[in-house]
């Protein structure tokens, strides 16, 4: 586990992580800090409650699945036209790691586009984005709007096998005129992120 030393007598932490002392007594703080998407804002999920499952319903549920399953294969194989395809012309693209503030912003489709076609390439190895959980949690058919949380595992092969980040995305969608749900906001929230980052992404 990664850790953090504390200053003595520092007893409020800033990031919002949750504070123990080693055997010595000398505070440790954990990074990322646990629970730090719910706790620093950035994740709102709703309790339990009835919804909507008609046929209407569960189609828009695996069209907003597949927009986030389309995303993950698509970068994987620099699809950079199918990526960018999952996007409304105004979206946010948002990347973060282990806190709420990202360290990275694009803003609209052609952006987005550009951007993520100089990462990958940077990149220059083989990804794997395993997508999981996708939550749909808010979800209105009448305006064709949607909310959604998903998990994912990202491998990454090169000269070897290794895990590079452990994720959660927080989601927003438009039902377009086609018929497909495509992301207007997107945020990928790293736990970790193993290796260099692309300069690229910080540009």
């Amino acid at each position: 586990m990664s850790t953090k030393t504390i200053a003595a007598g520092d007893n409020k932490c800033k990031s919002g992580s949750i504070v123990d002392t080693d055997l010595h007594g000398v505070l440790m703080m954990s990074l990322p800090p646990q629970a730090w998407a719910h706790r620093q804002g950035r994740l709102a999920m709703r309790g339990l409650q009835r919804a909507d499952f008609g046929p209407e319903a569960l189609a828009a549920r695996a069209g907003i699945a597949d927009a986030f399953y389309r995303f993950g294969i698509a970068y994987d194989e620099a699809q950079i036209d199918v990526i960018a395809g999952c996007f409304t012309e105004d979206a946010v693209f948002e990347v973060a790691e282990g806190r709420a503030e990202p360290f990275t912003r694009f803003e609209g489709r052609v952006e987005i586009h550009d951007r993520l076609d100089r990462i990958i390439a940077e990149q220059g190895d083989q990804r794997r984005h395993l997508i999981s959980n996708i939550l749909v949690d808010e979800l209105d058919l009448a305006t064709g709007v949607a909310a959604a949380i998903a998990y994912g595992v990202v491998t990454v092969a090169a000269d070897g096998l290794r895990l590079g980040a452990s994720v959660v995305y927080d989601a927003r969608l438009r039902r377009e005129q086609d018929g497909c749900w495509r992301f207007s906001a997107f945020f990928i929230g790293m736990d970790a992120y193993e290796g260099v980052k692309p300069a690229s992404a910080a540009e």
